[in-house]
């Protein structure tokens, strides 16, 4: 392994450009439920700037809740716990790169997750015994980068901190490094993937919008797609017609069984069966009053961007 110093955030930025790193290991494999192959490839040939997560609710939560989950687990199993300022590449596998969360006095990866509920986690008291696999092969993929003969995986459950010890597996570790360098070589013969377009709609847009913008014309296969998304925009249309119905049926039958109680709540719930509807009350929002102190201040910016609409 090799040891990099990181300079400043935009040296970060630079590094992970360059490799392919924890979060982007599961899309190679198609485990990743936010981004396509397709995408990370367009992104790492610089085709399409990397999609800007900084004011991302989950991104900034697990920014300032890892450091006390880790502070957490370290006083629960007695663990010395250092966050890992450096970065950490493959000696055999150019492009593959690592940073690392937190890791032990002895040189242990560990890595922690915030959001662990749902689907792919389970335990038994404090020992994870289930984990996504994507999370296990993105600690695999930081074993690659870092070493070690195993991993700590530490997950806030049911507000409380859990583990799994994930022991380093060759043949995983393999299968990385080949999945990588025929990622990297795929981007210097300019051999795209195909795009995912239930997961590549907002990174087509993104892409869309460094393109010159003029008329054009689109070959004849075009046209099956064009009455594809009409065909399928009235459906919609029509489903949002029986909802709306639907609904307003619905509050009618709430509104005359109100009639005439005494209820003065802000929230009622309105159950049939199993079924439940909830009516909210919403105070009023009155808006700013400009003053003169307010004079030239700009009120409800907004940036420039596309929009497309389909006929």
């Amino acid at each position: 392994m090799a040891q990099l110093s990181i300079a400043n955030d935009a040296h970060w930025h630079e590094l992970r450009a360059k490799h392919i790193g924890g979060s982007d290991v599961a899309v190679l494999f198609g485990m990743s439920a936010f981004k396509s192959k397709w995408q990370l490839w367009m992104e790492k040939a610089g085709r399409l700037d990397a999609e800007d997560l900084s004011g991302n609710s989950a991104v900034q939560a697990g920014k300032f809740l890892e450091a006390g989950i880790a502070a957490w687990a370290a006083s629960k199993w007695g663990m010395t716990l250092a966050k890992v300022e450096e970065y950490y590449v493959a000696d055999d596998c150019a492009g593959l790169g690592a940073t690392l969360d937190f890791a032990t006095q002895d040189g242990v990866p560990v890595e922690i997750k915030w959001s662990a509920r749902g689907h792919g986690w389970l335990y038994a008291g404090d020992t994870i015994t289930h984990a996504p696999d994507s999370y296990i092969l993105q600690v695999q993929h930081q074993m690659s980068c870092y070493g070690g003969d195993y991993a700590w995986l530490v997950a806030l459950i049911d507000n409380e901190p859990r583990r799994m010890k994930i022991k380093r597996s060759e043949s995983i570790i393999a299968s990385i490094k080949t999945e990588v360098a025929e990622f990297w070589q795929s981007i210097t013969d300019n051999v795209e993937p195909d795009p995912d377009f239930n997961l590549d709609g907002d990174a087509i847009s993104r892409l869309l919008e460094q393109a010159p913008i003029t008329d054009v014309t689109l070959p004849e296969e075009a046209v099956a797609l064009f009455a594809e998304h009409n065909a399928a925009k009235a459906e919609a249309k029509a489903a949002d017609a029986r909802v709306e119905a639907a609904k307003a049926e619905l509050l009618l039958m709430a509104q005359r069984a109100m009639q005439g109680t005494n209820g003065d709540q802000t929230k009622a719930i309105v159950r049939a069966g199993d079924h439940k509807l909830t009516i909210s009350t919403v105070a009023p929002n009155f808006g700013t009053v400009v003053t003169q102190e307010m004079v030239g201040t700009s009120i409800g910016t907004r940036k420039g961007y596309q929009t497309v609409r389909i006929v």
